[in-house]
């Protein structure tokens, strides 16, 4: 919450943001509506008319292309009063300003920075703009239901189980390691953790055994496990070139975010599996 103070003058404006986002889709460009509550406290002049606007940008996010547009609010002025009143902010958002905001989240929440103005259209002999900043927290899940609506974009969430198995446990924190290497930029660390959230999987499914005995086989004769099996060696035997530098080979190899990101939800995929298996 941002207190915003009026000079000399014996009252203050809060201002809050929510968690509340939503968006109005239009032709590569979208209205993004955030949501605020505003509380006024001293003495003031009941419904007195501020006019809200300023300006939305990331914060805490590893890219210096912050900006995202201005504010403004479609619904005009609004009165001050002792109680939480609703007022919504709304910018512009383009396709590409989208496809960076996913990029440098990284499955993150989404924080933004606000920074406002509040200005007093009746109070004419005191200094009427005060200013401040507001950070807006938009919880990943939140902001990742809104995308879809959108149509802007597709995500797929992997929730693996707590549980008390520890090869399970350290594949979990795998996973939450590899999003946060992920989320700084080191993508051939995620693959590699990726593989080590793959041990657990080839234990509890004997994938080695099954993989060489699917091998055997022509590719559709192979069972239902088999084929699981050749999926996840496949899988592993891909990510194993991350850790190791083996000459002519996996010391050639490269690693985009796209990559770490597949490998991360395979891992995850393959790992919350085991919650079906006995």
């Amino acid at each position: 919450m941002t207190d915003f103070s009026f000079g000399m003058n014996d009252y203050s404006v809060d201002v809050q943001a929510q968690h509340d986002v939503t968006f109005s889709q239009g032709w590569d460009v979208h209205r993004l509506a955030l949501a605020f509550e505003v509380t006024a406290r001293g003495n003031y002049t009941v419904d007195a008319p501020f006019l809200v606007s300023g300006s939305l940008s990331t914060h805490e996010m590893p890219n210096p292309a912050s900006y995202i547009g201005v504010l403004h609010a479609p619904k005009g002025p609004v009165g001050l009063r002792p109680f939480k009143k609703h007022l919504t902010l709304e910018t512009t958002v383009t396709d590409q300003q989208l496809r960076g905001l996913e990029k440098m989240r990284a499955g993150a929440d989404l924080v933004l920075l606000a920074d406002l103005t509040l200005t007093a259209l009746a109070d004419p002999k005191n200094w009427p703009v005060a200013q401040g900043q507001e950070i807006i927290r938009i919880p990943h899940a939140k902001w990742s239901n809104t995308l879809t609506q959108l149509d802007a974009g597709a995500f797929v969430d992997v929730l693996i189980s707590v549980t008390t198995v520890e090869a399970r446990a350290t594949g979990a924190r795998r996973i939450r390691e590899a999003k946060t290497a992920i989320r700084d930029g080191r993508y051939e660390h995620a693959v590699s953790l990726a593989r080590a959230a793959l041990d657990p999987v080839r234990e509890a499914c004997d994938t080695k055994k099954l993989h060489d005995q699917a091998l055997l086989k022509k590719a559709g004769e192979r069972n239902q496990e088999e084929r699981w099996a050749v999926f996840t060696q496949s899988a592993y035997n891909l990510f194993s070139g991350a850790p190791h530098d083996d000459s002519g080979t996996t010391e050639n190899f490269t690693w985009t975010r796209a990559d770490a990101l597949s490998a991360v939800a395979t891992a995850a995929g393959l790992l919350a599996r085991l919650e079906d298996l006995p």
